[in-house]
C-alpha cells in the first residue's frame, strides 16, 4: 500500500455543524462544503452522512493500518498545510513496519490543477520515483 499526504483519521464536516443545518441537510438533500486550500464549493449529498453513520467502524483509520499485514510506503510532504505531516507520523507509529518519504514540498507536492506543463514538478516527480522503487521491491507474483 502507497499513501500520498495521507489523512490519519477520518473528520467530517459535519461533526461541527449546528442541528439546524443537519435538518437542512436532510431536508435538502445537500450541503456545500468550502475546500480550504482551492475554496471550491463542493457538494455533500444527505447520503454521504447516511452511508457514514451505517459504517462509521470501518472508517477508523488507526484500526485499519494496525491490522495490515503487508509493505506500506507513506510519502508525505513536510509542508503540507492541508494534512499536517504529523499524520504521516501517526501512521508510522501505528504500523511500525512502514516506511515514509518526505519530501519538503506542499500537500500536492507542487501540482496544480489544471497541470499544463509536461514535467512533473520535481517534489511530484520524488514523489513517483519513490513509489515506483517501493512496488519494484515487492514479490508480487
Amino acid at each position: 500500500m502507497i499513501t500520498w499526504a495521507s489523512i490519519s483519521e477520518c473528520k467530517t464536516p459535519w461533526g461541527s455543524w449546528p442541528d439546524s443545518v443537519m435538518q437542512e441537510w436532510k431536508a435538502t438533500g445537500v450541503q456545500y462544503y468550502t475546500n480550504g486550500r482551492t475554496r471550491q464549493q463542493l457538494p455533500l449529498y444527505y447520503q454521504l452522512y447516511e452511508d457514514y453513520v451505517q459504517n462509521e467502524d470501518q472508517f477508523n483509520i488507526e484500526h485499519a493500518i494496525k491490522s495490515l499485514d503487508i509493505p506500506i510506503l507513506v510519502c508525505h510532504g513536510t509542508l503540507d498545510n492541508a494534512v499536517p505531516f504529523e499524520s504521516a507520523l501517526a501512521l508510522k507509529r501505528w504500523q511500525p513496519d512502514a516506511t515514509v518519504f518526505t519530501v519538503e514540498s506542499d500537500h500536492v507536492f507542487g501540482r496544480s490543477h489544471p497541470w499544463h506543463d509536461i514535467l512533473l514538478p520535481s517534489a511530484m516527480e520524488a514523489v513517483v520515483e519513490a513509489s515506483l522503487q517501493f512496488l519494484k521491491m515487492q514479490d508480487i507474483s
